[in-house]
């Protein structure tokens, strides 16, 4: 069977025009309700204040470290203080390799650790500033 020139034009065109609809060709900028850039952001060291537990807020952060085996927590840091975040609905999860900063919008809980009261965000979104 030989192929005709015209039936290789059109296989090339269609993979073409179909590797526009490959999911993954592209980094998103954000996971989940992509938090407000404009809206007052605060660092980590702040998130954690007692007076701003419960409170729905942004912080600005580098990215930690990053659960490797669903991406369903991360470390995110100002270089004083650090919060561990997860999704607020648990199905949600970050890139595994993700680095760099990142803007993230929640709640601030405080789980308890033994004895030790950790700070945790309950996040709805997270904005990569500089995704490496």
């Amino acid at each position: 069977m030989t192929t005709s020139p015209r039936h290789i034009a059109t296989t090339l065109i269609a993979a073409v025009l179909l590797s526009g609809l490959v999911p993954g060709c592209s980094k998103p900028d954000h996971i989940g309700i992509r938090p407000d850039a404009a809206r007052m952001v605060i660092s980590v060291s702040d998130a954690t204040k007692p007076e701003n537990l419960g409170r729905v807020i942004t912080i600005r952060g580098i990215v930690g470290s990053v659960c490797q085996d669903e991406g369903c927590w991360v470390t995110i840091t100002d270089g004083s203080a650090e919060i561990k975040m997860r999704f607020t609905d648990g199905s949600l999860g970050v890139p595994m390799d993700l680095r760099g900063e990142v803007l993230a919008e929640g709640v601030v809980r405080e789980n308890i650790v033994g004895s030790a009261r950790v700070p945790e965000m309950s996040a709805t979104g997270v904005l990569f500033l500089d995704r490496q």
